[in-house]
């Protein structure tokens, strides 16, 4: 004889991280353009992440940011603008750029007699002192190729060259680079990738390893390098790919490589490297689609609404990866451009407090600079598509499940103001026609919800507002077995 379930009020949250069974976002939880907190008393809260707005003209290819004496310039089309938003100055260009087009880094309010030097992807270097940029050409410089990236740390300039060296310049003047200044892992660690400072060392990135370099005023093996390595900070895991490496609140964050294990996310917290992604990501990562040599990946930190996050780009996938350094939750974050929605447009970041909200990025689609900006809740290329996915949820039984009404948690919105709900019985192959639920209401629910012995469901907002979501409260009756 069949025997019947009691009623039930069950929850449902839609805050989960990216789960992916085959390193696609086709099936399984995930969060598109929303984040994660823990709220007291009423659990885990999904927020929408921030609009953004225009606030430049100049379009062309986006290329970054730099600051010269604490003031922002953007670079478009190998021209540099000064910039105070939401105006731009007068264009300088870049001169003798050998292959255009390039993402440019930076050093930005060093020592006199050069305040600000730029290298683009190509490893070229310019000195810029506030109207004029000067291209290095130190043969010592030049002929090694060094790669992305360029760092600073007591008076010198340091880089990467292709062949592993990590060359240093004349104290303050990037334009010298002496013969001797240079020093090599004396491990195998394959072919250099990128320099960057981290707190008071220079990090030598490798494909295959990281060493970890401090100033010794010394000279070690006989070379000029005032570099010795730290012994006990050398590691077996190397750098993907140069523009992945973000350092963000005294944290450097980059996308790993080993040859026998593959790619993964790691953070190096003061000099020990800690593996931040998991499983799921990490499938992600390790698609044959994204290649060691592309210079299409990038990352960057951004802090806001009291979040900081590591954002990492893969247009090659589509797609871009947001990782919640307060929460250690994974999500997604997109741009609706020209009606399509595709990986989020923003790179490089741009901290500027002369400015009401001074968080910004760069549109790779225009060139244009635009304001993050929490009182914004569209983006300057469209609407903000905000998605959530859960698991497939049975609370611990196959038993039959009617779900005679679910009501919605959430800030109470203006009269209009709906989120579409649908669900999938057949492991995420189709969804229901979605429903909405109003959410300016009181009670934000819907009635007679359907049966299923296990269920995934999808929310969808896309509206001009707000949206913070609690949990989903879920009412069941009782069914046969």
């Amino acid at each position: 004889m069949a025997t019947a379930q009691s009623n039930n009020e069950l929850s449902i949250s839609w805050g989960h991280p990216i789960g992916t069974r085959d390193g696609t976002l086709t099936t399984d939880a995930k969060m598109v353009n929303c984040f994660m907190e823990k709220e007291e008393g009423e659990g885990v809260a999904v927020i929408k992440r921030p609009g953004t707005s225009y606030q430049s003209t100049a379009t062309g290819t986006a290329q970054g940011f730099f600051k010269f004496n604490g003031a922002p310039y953007f670079i478009v089309s190998d021209t540099a603008y000064p910039f105070s938003p939401p105006t731009q100055g007068a264009g300088i260009a870049i001169p003798s750029v050998s292959n255009p087009g390039q993402f440019f880094t930076s050093i930005d309010s060093q020592s006199s007699p050069y305040k600000t030097v730029i290298q683009n992807q190509e490893g070229e270097l310019w000195t810029f002192n506030g109207s004029t940029f000067t291209k290095v050409t130190d043969t010592n410089y030049v002929s090694l190729n060094p790669t992305f990236g360029i760092a600073y740390l007591d008076g010198v300039y340091y880089a990467m060259t292709q062949s592993g060296k990590l060359i240093g310049s004349a104290i303050n003047d990037a334009t010298t680079w002496p013969a001797l200044d240079f020093t090599q892992a004396d491990i195998e660690y394959g072919a250099g990738v990128t320099a960057t400072r981290h707190l008071n060392y220079i990090l030598a990135f490798y494909q295959q390893g990281l060493q970890v370099y401090y100033d010794a005023n010394a000279a070690p093996n006989g070379s000029g390098i005032a570099l010795n390595p730290v012994l006990s900070a050398s590691f077996r895991t190397g750098a993907f790919n140069a523009a992945t490496v973000s350092e963000i609140n005294d944290v450097t964050y980059f996308v790993g490589s080993t040859p026998l294990y593959g790619r993964s996310v790691q953070m190096l917290n003061g000099l020990t490297m800690q593996k931040i992604s998991d499983p799921f990501i990490e499938r992600i990562l390790n698609n044959t689609t994204l290649q060691f040599t592309s210079l299409h990946i990038w990352s960057f930190g951004i802090q806001i609404l009291g979040h900081s996050f590591y954002v990492l780009n893969l247009p090659p996938l589509n797609l871009t990866l947001v990782y919640d350094i307060s929460t250690g939750v994974w999500s997604t974050w997109s741009s609706v451009v020209g009606g399509v929605e595709q990986y989020f447009v923003g790179r490089g970041y741009l901290s500027y407090q002369g400015y009401p909200f001074g968080d910004f990025t760069q549109d790779t689609t225009t060139g244009r600079i635009l304001s993050i900006d929490p009182s914004l809740y569209t983006d300057a290329t469209g609407n903000i598509n905000m998605t959530c996915v859960t698991p497939n949820y049975d609370w611990g039984t196959l038993n039959w499940k009617r779900f005679a009404a679910m009501q919605q948690i959430a800030d109470t919105q203006t009269a209009g103001t709906v989120v579409n709900v649908s669900y999938s019985d057949d492991d995420y192959q189709t969804f229901s026609t979605p429903r909405q639920i109003d959410m300016s209401t009181v009670r934000k629910q819907m009635r007679n919800c359907g049966s299923s012995r296990r269920r995934a469901w999808m929310l969808q907002y896309t509206g001009n507002t707000p949206m913070r979501l609690n949990e989903m409260k879920v009412l069941t009756a009782g069914l046969p077995r």
